[in-house]
């Protein structure tokens, strides 16, 4: 039965949308080309029974031999029914984050197959699935600050923008010589959402001509209006690494990490090239090729207890100086 199942559910796989059409001929080949012992006689059999009792919006096309199948182009969903364990953790484990990663159009799509997850999982207090999802869980990045959302209305706006690529215009916050202003720009962009450390990030370019690709939390926009116009979009932007432009390139780094240091306990690596060699005094030097980016300076500042910056000489300067302004603010205040 279950091997029935998958080849019918394979057999679905194979069946084009309308207006787009295959025959029961070809269905059988290319299931046999994927090692299923199934003949013509019984693809058409099935064929002919699942469109019988309405379901996967089958539709068969007889004004001609060779009969054609199809999936009806209205037809949005399957059989629910049909969800088995496996379907259901994946459709849990997809809720959890599909608020900030989906359109709110494919949330309403996908609600019955949510709601359909919870019941399959929880259909059996012994079910393992259902114990492996209350077991398993992938935590946020700590950040150590607590942000507002945004909006919902903004994030609903700038989320239709992005997948209909209209432009809008809002106010943007910014900060000019410590002083805060609200800033207006039109016409926006959108190329896409970032979620980093939990705060969603709008990339963007401005203007018609400006190719910079800009990346900014979307709970700093206000009045946000969408436009009619459509969006310029750049065919190479890098949603990933508009985050990350601020970089100085390539730098060769030595540093020395004591024994207790989590890097060197977890066996990290800060590029494929790296080298570690462990000192007679239990410290580690280590050498790579990375990029110098705020991340990698951020990174060593917060393990600054724990390693120490040899080389090269402009970043160990840079963490000098920071060490001599800590030491001088701290001295000042305790005095």
């Amino acid at each position: 039965m279950q091997i029935k199942i998958q080849r019918q559910i394979a057999m679905l796989e194979l069946i084009p949308r309308h207006p787009r059409r295959v025959t029961a001929n070809d269905v059988t080949d290319k299931l046999q080309s994927r090692d299923y012992d199934v003949g013509l006689r019984t693809v058409q059999r099935e064929l002919k029974t699942m469109h019988d009792m309405g379901l996967f919006g089958l539709e068969l096309d007889d004004r001609s031999k060779p009969f054609g199948w199809s999936i009806a182009a209205c037809w949005r969903s399957l059989n629910l029914t049909l969800m088995d364990n496996h379907m259901a953790l994946a459709f849990h484990t997809l809720k959890h984050s599909a608020s900030e990663l989906l359109p709110p159009e494919s949330l309403k799509q996908l609600a019955p197959y949510f709601e359909r997850a919870n019941q399959v999982l929880a259909s059996d207090p012994d079910n393992p699935w259902l114990y492996w999802a209350c077991r398993v869980a992938q935590l946020p990045k700590q950040f150590p600050l607590i942000i507002p959302k945004q909006d919902p209305q903004i994030f609903e706006t700038v989320q239709y923008a992005l997948l209909n690529k209209f432009q809008i215009a809002c106010q943007i916050k910014r900060v000019i010589k410590d002083k805060s202003y609200w800033i207006d720009y039109c016409p926006i962009n959108p190329e896409g959402i970032l979620v980093s450390d939990g705060v969603a990030l709008l990339t963007f370019t401005i203007g018609t001509v400006d190719p910079t690709l800009y990346a900014k939390s979307i709970d700093l926009f206000r009045n946000v209006r969408l436009l009619d116009t459509p969006s310029i979009t750049r065919s190479d932007a890098d949603i990933a690494q508009s985050k990350n432009k601020c970089t100085s390139g390539l730098i060769d780094i030595e540093l020395l990490f004591s024994a207790s240091a989590d890097f060197i306990m977890r066996n990290a690596k800060l590029s494929e090239e790296q080298r570690v060699q462990q000192l007679e005094d239990g410290r580690y030097r280590v050498t790579a090729r990375v990029e110098d980016t705020p991340e990698l300076k951020a990174f060593l500042w917060n393990m600054a207890d724990k390693v120490e910056v040899v080389a090269p000489v402009k970043l160990r300067a840079h963490f000098t100086r920071l060490l001599n302004k800590m030491n001088t603010r701290y001295q000042n205040a305790a005095t």
